[in-house]
């Protein structure tokens, strides 16, 4: 969900690391809409749909794949003993399996050599699949979370500001970094508190992250937590501090507090993966990239806040896109942060 220092080195033990902590709740449910029939596709996740923020997007994705005709299946809230068992499951009768999450890349890897005939898509995943029939998509991600730094940066009056993901995974402390980078990049005087709460949908835990960061003085606090972010925006705003969101445009839940959100737009790059596997185009054992050029990352309009924050964030994207920002820490090891080739 959401630079992979030490990726080499932790290999596939990261990626089970990452399995064991990245579950929804303990029960899961299947649901069935059906489409004009073109192939059949699945999707697993390991949140609730109604996170407003990383399921949502990745169940809006599937919604994608269904409007270019798939017959679409979801399983959301998987726990973690049975992520691998469920998606070959979905193996058994969809054409595309698509495993929403970092986590989803050890079952994937097991199970495609298994299934040769099923096309396997795991998102947020930079570590390049060895099986022809698994693509990882992977998001550009630490541009957009530098955006949300600057701006940050140009809003804290504290000088003091806030991260909180769900798990330290290397993709989240990635951009945490990138966060820290971005304000740093227009207020040298800005510090950066950074907290992981060990879940991703306990949102009374996330309130209370948020409002223990306001006590100490921190003022804006951006976050990559799924459904706990709410918890963690919901506290900002009791306690009159600002939020950034992550995922999708989330100052629709407190409009007055949120500033901006970091936008992943993984429904796109899902998407493209149906309509490669509906034309016939697929091509797997690679990890396909989108970042700010594409579309897929970015960061909204800034909210409530003077026009010199979004001029600042205007210019940083500018200059990360045409390569002359060089401070932007990549998402993983050899994927360039800047640049016409960061995409």
């Amino acid at each position: 969900m959401r630079g992979l220092k030490g990726l080499t080195a932790l290999g596939l033990t990261a990626v089970a690391a990452v399995g064991v902590t990245a579950c929804g709740s303990s029960d899961s449910s299947t649901t069935e809409s059906t489409a004009a029939k073109s192939i059949k596709v699945a999707m697993e996740m390991p949140g609730p749909i109604n996170d407003k923020g990383f399921n949502a997007s990745g169940y809006a994705g599937l919604m994608n794949c269904k409007e270019q005709g798939a017959t679409t299946t979801f399983a959301e809230k998987v726990p973690v003993p049975e992520q691998e068992r469920t998606m070959e499951e979905l193996a058994q009768n969809n054409d595309v399996v698509i495993g929403h999450g970092f986590e989803f890349g050890e079952p994937a890897a097991k199970l495609a050599p298994k299934y040769p005939d099923v096309k396997f898509v795991v998102t947020s995943n930079p570590i390049p699949p060895e099986a022809t029939n698994q693509v990882n998509v992977m998001p550009n991600s630490t541009q957009g979370a530098y955006l949300a730094g600057v701006a940050a940066g140009k809003a804290t009056k504290s000088n003091k500001i806030g991260g909180i993901g769900g798990f330290d995974f290397p993709v989240l402390k990635s951009q945490m970094e990138a966060l820290e980078a971005g304000a740093k990049s227009v207020n040298p005087n800005a510090t950066t508190k950074i907290v992981y709460l060990g879940t991703f949908d306990d949102v009374s835990k996330g309130k209370e992250a948020a409002q223990s960061m306001a006590a100490s003085g921190i003022d804006v606090i951006y976050h990559i937590a799924d459904a706990a972010g709410i918890g963690i925006i919901n506290g900002a705003q009791a306690a009159g501090i600002k939020a950034i969101g992550w995922g999708i445009d989330q100052n629709s839940i407190a409009p007055d507090t949120v500033i901006a959100s970091q936008i992943v737009k993984t429904d796109v790059m899902i998407g493209a993966q149906c309509k490669a596997a509906i034309d016939g185009t697929f091509v797997g054992g690679k990890v396909v990239v989108n970042g700010l050029k594409s579309g897929v990352i970015d960061l909204t309009k800034v909210y409530n806040e003077p026009a010199d924050v979004q001029a600042a964030v205007d210019k940083a994207r500018t200059a990360i896109e045409d390569g002359t920002e060089k401070g932007v820490p990549e998402i993983a090891p050899g994927i360039p942060s800047t640049g016409p080739e960061s995409n």
